[in-house]
């Protein structure tokens, strides 16, 4: 109990004195060890304006590309129920789905999408820019807008006749793929909307009623929803500060995106999730099918590696070696927005970090979380 009580002390410590160092504006951090959540805490604010207001664990977030782990566990639920399957191609259940050339996306199969390794380039753009308040995100200046639309190749007419999901996977059909399907790996964010896309077409459900009913509810996350307008009206809800002058961005929404990276959580949320994941849990998926989700595919491009160069990506897990121990981790971050849900199976060790400012803070809080459990 002491070891124990020694090491929440030496992460409170830590925290104290980077924050010290660094400015920052709000961040939440929650550890797992076996069974539950030993340690929550949040640090600065949740909202600066028009007043502070304190942080902490179950302060609701946005998660961004943490949300793609939901979608390909609902995916995996699909498959342990045998309404699909992993190695199936796109085409066998949204016939619809192409890219220029058809010949190839023919071969894309789930896992490819799930994987990132389905040939697409990295900077599509096109379910980012369809956000209901993209011009509010892109109003620097007066043609920040269309320099961002220029940028990803778009046209605004283009952008604003995606109305559903159906429409996101048949905008891929002017796409042309930058590797043979399956021989390389390019993190495309806009697939994980193809797969939305697939469950609802293959279950004729809303996929996120699904999330709610099949795996937000059995785990008890009930500070976790796909709903902007919940977030917003929440008391304790988190804003997101820019630069150093500390400047509110738009609030993060994209219904239609949602799969991408537009769910918001807690970190204590998070927390039984990463549980449910290290403890292979065999309550709403499978154990052999939760080891599958966190076995590596591929390498990731060398710009995606951190600590080693083996650093891989399964099915919406990334996993890594640090210090020895094998690591499985998944980020997110856009503009103000940081998040990070990490496992470190080894050590029975789950770590989430979230924040409402710019910094690469999450990764170092993370390793020194890492560290004290190691060096204990």
């Amino acid at each position: 109990m002491k070891q124990s009580k020694d090491k929440l002390n030496q992460i409170t410590d830590f925290m104290n004195e980077i924050i010290d160092k660094q400015q920052i504006v709000g961040l939440s951090v929650a550890v797992v060890e076996g069974s539950g959540i030993i340690y929550s805490k949040g640090f600065g604010y949740s909202q600066i304006q028009p007043e502070n207001q304190s942080i902490d664990g179950d302060t609701l977030m946005s998660i961004q590309s943490i949300s793609k782990n939901f979608m390909a566990l609902s995916i995996m639920q699909l498959v342990e129920k045998r309404v699909i399957s992993l190695d199936h191609t796109v085409a066998k259940y949204l016939p619809y789905f192409r890219t220029k050339n058809k010949q190839q996306s023919d071969t894309i199969t789930i896992r490819h999408l799930l994987s990132h390794t389905a040939g697409f380039p990295s900077n599509l753009g096109i379910a980012n820019m369809i956000a209901p308040n993209v011009k509010e995100i892109f109003s620097d200046t007066p043609t920040e807008y269309q320099e961002a639309l220029d940028y990803y190749n778009l046209t605004e007419e283009e952008t604003t006749s995606i109305q559903t999901r159906e429409d996101i996977t048949k905008w891929f059909n002017k796409v042309e793929l930058e590797y043979p399907v399956g021989m390389g790996w390019n993190y495309c964010t806009d697939t994980y909307v193809i797969l939305a896309d697939l469950f609802e077409k293959v279950t004729g459900c809303n996929w996120e009623t699904h999330l709610r009913d099949e795996i937000l509810i059995p785990l008890n996350m009930n500070r976790t929803t796909s709903d902007s307008h919940v977030v917003e009206k929440d008391a304790n809800s988190a804003r997101y500060y820019l630069g150093e002058d500390k400047i509110e961005i738009p609030f993060p929404k994209n219904s239609i995106s949602a799969p991408i990276g537009y769910l918001y959580s807690t970190a204590n949320d998070l927390g039984k999730y990463i549980k449910f994941h290290l403890n292979k849990e065999s309550t709403i998926l499978r154990s052999d099918l939760i080891n599958e989700m966190q076995n590596p595919v591929h390498l990731v491009s060398e710009e995606w590696r951190f600590e080693s160069n083996n650093r891989s990506y399964g099915l919406a897990w990334f996993v890594d070696n640090y210090r020895g121990f094998r690591v499985v981790e998944h980020g997110g971050g856009q503009l103000a927005v940081r998040s990070l849900m990490t496992m470190v199976p080894e050590l029975n060790l789950g770590i989430v970090v979230l924040l409402n400012f710019d910094s690469t803070m999450h990764h170092d809080i993370c390793r020194k979380i890492i560290d004290i459990f190691i060096d204990s």
